[in-house]
C-alpha cells in the first residue's frame, strides 16, 4: 500500500465528528490567535485595590414622569423627594423599635457575660430565640456589637452553613479572632508563628497567642443556629474548648429554637456535662410585628396607609412562611416605593408639609382625581343628600376640587383616629387579648359590627352580674379618659363626646341601681339560672324562667343600652369609601404578589410560547406569516415539544427544528453546523428548565417532564 493511497483514504474523514465535545471557533477571531497557547503570568505581590472612582458627569437617579410622558419634570422630582423623605423617617422608628425588642435580652446576655466565672466548665448562654430562626440574625449582629464594645475581648459568630467540619469550624474562628484588631495594633502581628514554630492554621495555639498578646478578658464563641450544627460536631467542639479553659477563657452562646431540654438531648455527655450557664427567652416576632405595625403602619404620623387587602397578604405570607422581621421591612418598603414611583397623586401629601402645589398641578392630575372611584362615590353621595350644585362645581370647576382636596388630606387621620379608638374600646372589653392586626383590618373594612369578638363581647356584657356590669364601665371609662400608650391615644373623651356621655350615664345609672337594698341579687333577663329536678330517678336540667322584677328590668334595660351604644360605635365606613383615600392609602395586590410571591413556571411558559409578548419586535409578531422562523430557538424547541408525545424521538425533533429555522440554513456544511449548535443549546436551555431528559428505554429519545399548564 502505498504513502498517497493512505493519504486519500483519509480524505473525507472529518475529526470533529468524534470529538468529545464540540468546539465553537468564532468567525470573527483569527484561527492563528485561537491556537496560540495562553501567556504564563508572572506571580506578582497582592495589588492594592484601587476606590471604584465616582463619575460626576453620572446622570443622578430619577422618576419616570407619568401620564404617558406628559407630567413634569418638577413633579416627578417631587415625588422622589416625598419618598426620600418619609421612608428613611419609618425605616428609622422601625429600627428603634428592633432595638427597643432585643434591649432586655441584650441586658440579660451582657450582664451574664460580666458576672459568670469559670468553674472548670465553660460558661455558655442559652438563647431561646422561637421558631423564626431567620430572626436570629439581627439579634447575634446587636449581641457581637454590644459585647464587642463592653468586654476585652473576640466576639466570634459561627453558623452551620460554614462549619462542615471541626477543621473548617476551627479556621473560622481563628482567622475571625485574629482579624478583630485594635486601635492602635500592628496589622503585620502574624499569630501563625510562635517560638519559631509555624502553627497550623485551625490550632487553638494561635488564639492562645492572641489571649496573651492582648489580655483579653473573655474569648466569646456564639453558634446562631445551634441545632442546625452536626451533634457530633458539636460535642467536639465543645469538649476541645473545654480542654482548652485554663489557657483560653472560653465563652459560648447558643441560639435555639426549640428548647434547652432536647438541645441537652443532642449532645454526648461529655460535651453536656462540660457546660455550664443560664437560659435567657426572647421577645417573639409576632410582638416585634404587632409594634412595628401600630407605630409605623397606624400611627397617627404615618405618611401613608396601608389597605386592608395588602394587609392581608403581608400577614398571611408572614404566617405561612415565617418570614423574618427584615422581610416584612421589605415588603413595607416595596409598598413605600410602588405608591411614590408609581402614583401620579402622591405629590399630594406634600400638603400636609403645607407645601404650595396649586402653580405645579395639570390638568391630567385634576383628571385622574374625577377618574377616582372614592370620588365618584363621594359626588353620588352629595346628590343623595341634595347638594347638587356642590357636586357639580366638583365636576367642572379644578379651585373648588384642589380646595376639597387639600381638607381632605388635612384631615386624612382623623378616619385612623376612628379605628384606632375603636381597637382601644374592644381591647379593653375583650375577655381574650385579640390580635390588633386582625382588629385594624376588619375595622378599616367596616366589619368589625358582625365580627366574632364584637359577639363576644356582647355576651360577655349579657351574662355579666350587676357587679361585673359596674367594673365593665368603671374599666371602660378609664381607658377612655387615659388612652392607651401603644396605640399612640391621648384623652380622647372630647373627641368621642357622644358616645363617652352614653357610657358615663349608663355608669351612674347602675351605680345608683346597685345602691338600692332590695335583699335580692339583680340579675338581667339574658342571665338565666340552670335548675335541677329529681323526676322518677332521673335528673332534669331546666331553664329558670322566673318572673323579673323592676330592678331586673332596669338593669336589663342598662345592658341593652350599652350594647347598642357598642354596635353603633364599631360600626364605621371602609377606609377605601373616604375622599381621595386612594392618595394616602395603598391597597394593591398585585405588585406586590408579583414581587414576592412569584410564578416563575407560567411566566417562563409564556415567553417561551409567545416570546413576542415580552421582545416587542415586529418580526416575531404571531399574525405575520412565517413569525415563528424569527422565534429564538428555544421557543421554537419548545413549540415543538409542546406538540410531540411522552418520548422524543431527537432525529425527528431535529429535522423539524431545521425546517422552522428557515431556508437560510439549508444551504452549505457551515449554515448546518450553525443550526445544529443552535438546537443543541435549546435542548440545554430546556433541560435546565426541568421540562426533558435522556430517556432510558431508547438512547435516542427524549423523555418529557413537563406540561403545559400542569
Amino acid at each position: 500500500m502505498s504513502i498517497n493511497g493512505d493519504t486519500n483514504s483519509l480524505a473525507g474523514f472529518d475529526g470533529t465528528e468524534h470529538q468529545a465535545a464540540y468546539v465553537y471557533t468564532p468567525t470573527s477571531v483569527p484561527s492563528e490567535d485561537l491556537l496560540q497557547r495562553p501567556k504564563k503570568r508572572r506571580k506578582v505581590g497582592k495589588a492594592t485595590t484601587k476606590a471604584p472612582e465616582i463619575n460626576d458627569d453620572a446622570e443622578p437617579f430619577k422618576l419616570s414622569p407619568l401620564f404617558n410622558e406628559k407630567e413634569s419634570d418638577e413633579l416627578s422630582s417631587l415625588r422622589l423627594n416625598l419618598f426620600n423623605k418619609y421612608w428613611p423617617e419609618t425605616e428609622t422608628k422601625i429600627q428603634s423599635i428592633l432595638n427597643e425588642a432585643n434591649e432586655g435580652t441584650l441586658l440579660e446576655v451582657t450582664s451574664f457575660v460580666e458576672n459568670e466565672r469559670s468553674i472548670g466548665k465553660v460558661p455558655a448562654g442559652f438563647i431561646v430565640t422561637g421558631p423564626n430562626i431567620a430572626s436570629q440574625g439581627l439579634l447575634f449582629e446587636q449581641l457581637s456589637t454590644r459585647l464587642s464594645n463592653e468586654f476585652n475581648g473576640p466576639v466570634v459568630t459561627l453558623r452551620s452553613g460554614e462549619s462542615s467540619n471541626l477543621k473548617v469550624l476551627l479556621k473560622k474562628l481563628i482567622r475571625d479572632v485574629t482579624h478583630q484588631k485594635s486601635n492602635g495594633e500592628d496589622e503585620n502581628d502574624n499569630f501563625l508563628e510562635q517560638d519559631g514554630r509555624k502553627l497550623l492554621n485551625y490550632d487553638l495555639e494561635i488564639v492562645h497567642g492572641y489571649v496573651k498578646a492582648h489580655g483579653c478578658d473573655k474569648v466569646i464563641v456564639s453558634f446562631q443556629d445551634s441545632e442546625a450544627f452536626d451533634s457530633g460536631l458539636l460535642g467536639d467542639a465543645i469538649s476541645l474548648f473545654s480542654s482548652w479553659l485554663d489557657r483560653i477563657p472560653f465563652l459560648l452562646l447558643f441560639g435555639i429554637a426549640t428548647s434547652v431540654e432536647l438541645f441537652q438531648e443532642r449532645l454526648s455527655r461529655v460535651a453536656a456535662r462540660s457546660l455550664h450557664g443560664a437560659q435567657f427567652d426572647v421577645e417573639q416576632t409576632s410582638s416585634i410585628l404587632e409594634n412595628i405595625f401600630l407605630k409605623v403602619i397606624a400611627g397617627s404620623d404615618a405618611p401613608i396607609r396601608l389597605g386592608p387587602g395588602i394587609l392581608s397578604s403581608l400577614m398571611e405570607r408572614q404566617n405561612d412562611h415565617v418570614q423574618s422581621v427584615q422581610a416584612f421591612v421589605g415588603a413595607l418598603k416595596y409598598a413605600y416605593m410602588c405608591h411614590f414611583y408609581a402614583n401620579p397623586l402622591s405629590i399630594f401629601l406634600g400638603l400636609t408639609d403645607e407645601l404650595e402645589l396649586g402653580p405645579l398641578l395639570q390638568t391630567e392630575h385634576f383628571e385622574a382625581i374625577r377618574m377616582l372611584p372614592s370620588f365618584q362615590k363621594y359626588t353620588e353621595c352629595l346628590v343623595d343628600q341634595g347638594e347638587l350644585e356642590r357636586a357639580m362645581g366638583l365636576v367642572n370647576d379644578d379651585e373648588l376640587l384642589l380646595q376639597e382636596v387639600e381638607s381632605s388630606i388635612q384631615g386624612k387621620d382623623h378616619a385612623v383616629q376612628k379605628i384606632l379608638r375603636i381597637m382601644h374600646v374592644l381591647v379593653t372589653l375583650a375577655v381574650e387579648v385579640p390580635e390588633k392586626i386582625d382588629l385594624y383590618i376588619k375595622a378599616s373594612t367596616g366589619s368589625l359590627k358582625n365580627s366574632e369578638i364584637v359577639r363576644s363581647i356582647v355576651d360577655s356584657i349579657k351574662r355579666a352580674s350587676l357587679d361585673d356590669f359596674l367594673g365593665t364601665i368603671t374599666s371602660l371609662k378609664e381607658a377612655i379618659e387615659g388612652g392607651s400608650t401603644e396605640l399612640n391615644l391621648e384623652s380622647w373623651s372630647d373627641m368621642e363626646s357622644e358616645f363617652y356621655s352614653q357610657i358615663a350615664s349608663i355608669g351612674e345609672d347602675a351605680s345608683s341601681l346597685a345602691g338600692s337594698d332590695t335583699g335580692k341579687s339583680i340579675r338581667s333577663s339574658y342571665n338565666k339560672a340552670l335548675r335541677t329536678t329529681i323526676i322518677s330517678q332521673k335528673v332534669q336540667i331546666s331553664q329558670d324562667r322566673s318572673v323579673l322584677t323592676k330592678q331586673d328590668k332596669e338593669f336589663t334595660a342598662l345592658v341593652d343600652h350599652l350594647i347598642q351604644a357598642i354596635q353603633k360605635f364599631v360600626d364605621v365606613d371602609k377606609l377605601q369609601d373616604q375622599f381621595v383615600s386612594e392618595i394616602w392609602l395603598y391597597d394593591l395586590r398585585l405588585p406586590y404578589l408579583d414581587a414576592f410571591t412569584p410564578k416563575p413556571r407560567f411566566t417562563i411558559e409564556r415567553a417561551l410560547s409567545s416570546p413576542h409578548d415580552y421582545l416587542s419586535c415586529s418580526c416575531c409578531d404571531p399574525t405575520k406569516e412565517g413569525a415563528l422562523m424569527s422565534h429564538p430557538p428555544t421557543a421554537i424547541l419548545y413549540k415543538l415539544f409542546l406538540e410531540a408525545g411522552n418520548l422524543i424521538n431527537i432525529f425527528d425533533l431535529w429535522t423539524a427544528f431545521i425546517a422552522n429555522l428557515g431556508p437560510e440554513y439549508d444551504e452549505g456544511d457551515d449554515s448546518e453546523r450553525q443550526a445544529l449548535m443552535l438546537f443543541y443549546r435549546g435542548l440545554a436551555d430546556l433541560k435546565l428548565l426541568g421540562m426533558i431528559k435522556q430517556s432510558r428505554k431508547k438512547t435516542d429519545h427524549l423523555t418529557k417532564l413537563a406540561w403545559k399548564g400542569l
